[in-house]
């Protein structure tokens, strides 16, 4: 079976962490990432999904070819796909994986 490759994105390294952990028990490869990649660097892990720590520079967002959810802890309006809660999370990965 196939694993899901999953990068996870963000400045603050105990988010990044905390999102990536929670993503590998989802079974998946997991790429945590603690800076703002390049798209170079995002095509050599090649994921199926980024998950975004907010906050990120909004237009790094508009650059993506791929799928992503965007994660905070806190309540950000009018965002899609955001989570919030890690039940949040699982669920924005079972609808895109």
């Amino acid at each position: 079976m196939k694993r899901h490759r999953i990068m996870v994105v963000g400045s603050n390294v105990m988010t990044v962490q905390r999102v990536s952990s929670h993503c590998l028990k989802q079974n998946a490869e997991v790429f945590p990432y603690y800076s703002i990649p390049t798209p170079e660097e995002i095509a050599l892990f090649e994921p199926h999904i980024l998950v975004l720590c907010l906050p990120i520079p909004e237009q790094f967002q508009h650059q993506l070819l791929q799928p992503y959810i965007l994660w905070s802890e806190q309540l950000v309006n009018d965002i899609s796909p955001l989570a919030s809660t890690l039940t949040e999370l699982s669920d924005c990965l079972h609808k895109f994986l």
